[in-house]
């Protein structure tokens, strides 16, 4: 179990990273072919500036199916965001380093992360605009790429009332790796889920309905 959670995070961070690294003309080549789908594309997250990392505030939510339900915990930071999780759910740190923030359910395969990109930090190419759109792209670009993926999809959401990129993975493994990408102010917020698919439909409405730049939660 623990060669598993070390995999699981290594794949995480070398896709968060990458975003920020990939080379400006062949983002733009990738972009300028993928453009039209865009909306259809997002899966993890990148390195960013360093986080303040908190979890704190237990509380127990209730409400009807596709809502946030359970105990839960606030975590995430004033750089990254904070969401609500099962209050089950454990921090861990890649051995790695990297400034994400990750919890798993204790198994390793279920990981949820967070980051943020600032303009700086995404080294923009000729042409290119700091937009979630952008950052989508670069990101659905690496998994096209990968020949463990089986299957990859794109759709729009939205993110506490934030207009989001979803990007679907669904790996030969039969792993699930959803990320969302959004603006909001001057930073662009990467959340990414990683593991099965049960677990993944608890996940979304957490994600989805709870993130906020708010220690204390979501203003929705």
């Amino acid at each position: 179990m623990k060669k598993r959670l070390v995999l699981c995070t290594v794949t995480a961070l070398s896709i968060f990273s990458l975003v920020a690294c990939i080379n400006p003309s062949k983002r733009n080549s990738q972009q300028s072919s993928g453009t039209s789908s865009s909306s259809n594309k997002v899966k993890k997250t990148l390195s960013s500036s360093s986080s303040e990392e908190e979890s704190s505030n237990e509380k127990s939510q209730s409400s009807s199916e596709g809502k946030v339900t359970g105990t839960t915990q606030r975590v995430g930071s004033s750089d990254y965001g904070y969401i609500d999780i099962p209050s089950n759910w454990i921090r861990f740190r890649d051995v790695n380093g990297g400034d994400d923030i990750q919890y798993t359910d204790g198994s390793g395969y279920n990981i949820i992360t967070l980051n943020a990109l600032t303009e700086e930090k995404a080294k923009l190419g000729p042409g290119e605009t700091f937009t979630a759109n952008l950052v989508a792209n670069r990101l659905a670009s690496h998994w096209q790429d990968s020949q463990d993926v089986e299957k990859l999809w794109g759709a729009k959401t939205t993110v506490s009332g934030n207009e989001a990129y979803q990007l679907n993975v669904i790996m030969k493994s039969g792993q699930y790796v959803i990320t969302w990408v959004f603006q909001s102010g001057e930073k662009i917020y990467l959340i990414a889920f990683e593991g099965d698919k049960e677990t993944l439909g608890t996940i979304i409405p957490y994600v989805e309905e709870t993130w906020s730049l708010d220690k204390k939660g979501s203003a929705l």
